[in-house]
């Protein structure tokens, strides 16, 4: 099953949009890992930059990477 997951306030709490100030919620990260673990696709799905133009990637993928989220891929730009 391939799973989209939000990022901003869905595993993190990020208040008012400040993607730098961004706190792991490390409870969903876990259910998340675990639906990974047990061989369904991973997609996280975020709006960063949507409205700003701003690219957060590089920010977003260290973010993931420290926090120990498992993914396949991060997509950004959502409608």
């Amino acid at each position: 099953m391939i799973i989209y997951v939000d990022i901003d306030n869905t595993i993190t709490h990020t208040p008012d949009t400040d993607y730098a100030r961004a706190e792991p919620r490390p409870d969903r990260i876990a259910r998340i890992n675990k639906l990974y673990d047990k061989g369904h696709t991973i997609i996280y799905w975020t709006a960063r930059g949507t409205k700003s133009n701003i690219n957060w990637r590089e920010l977003t993928e260290f973010q993931l990477k420290t926090w120990g989220v498992k993914y396949h891929k991060v997509e950004f730009g959502k409608p």
